[in-house]
């Protein structure tokens, strides 16, 4: 598990609220405490779509969350606490099994997620799997943890 403190908080925020950084993630959940508190769940409600436009995913994409989540939180007044749970789409899951040589299989994979939170002037993000069967193996994790490091690199966040 990859956990790091990001430093420049208002560069971090700037790309997750404005930029296109984690646009092809998936909003799984998200909290936000202000002068009341706000929860986004990012699962689609399926019932809500006609038959022929129904996604096959389970979660909204943070890139069609993202614009409700600058509207609470955009102001003089930074929040309280900002508390945002993105996971990786099935099939970037299944390039890190691949990639990492892991025995573990996609079915096994609950999600693999990453964990942003805000509190108290600081910005910690930590990567989590949630796998459905034990393993002591660690491949995934690490090749997980490296990717998200050089993702962040690549995109100047430290």
């Amino acid at each position: 598990m990859l956990s790091a403190q990001i430093s420049d908080i208002r560069d971090f925020m700037s790309k997750l609220l404005s930029g296109d950084c984690f646009d092809r993630f998936y909003l799984v959940e998200a909290g936000i405490r202000m002068g009341i508190t706000y929860y986004l769940d990012g699962h689609l409600n399926h019932g809500f779509y006609d038959s022929d436009e129904k996604p096959e995913r389970a979660y909204c994409f943070w890139k069609e969350a993202r614009p409700y989540i600058f509207q609470i939180i955009r102001g003089k007044r930074q929040p309280l606490r900002l508390k945002i749970i993105l996971a990786f789409p099935e099939k970037t899951v299944e390039w890190f099994l691949k990639e990492s040589g892991s025995p573990i299989g996609p079915e096994d994979i609950e999600g693999i997620y990453l964990n942003i939170l805000f509190e108290s002037g600081s910005l910690l993000i930590t990567t989590g799997i949630s796998c459905r069967v034990f393993s002591t193996d660690k491949r995934l994790e690490h090749c997980v943890d490296d990717h998200m490091r050089s993702f962040l690199s690549a995109k100047g966040i430290s």
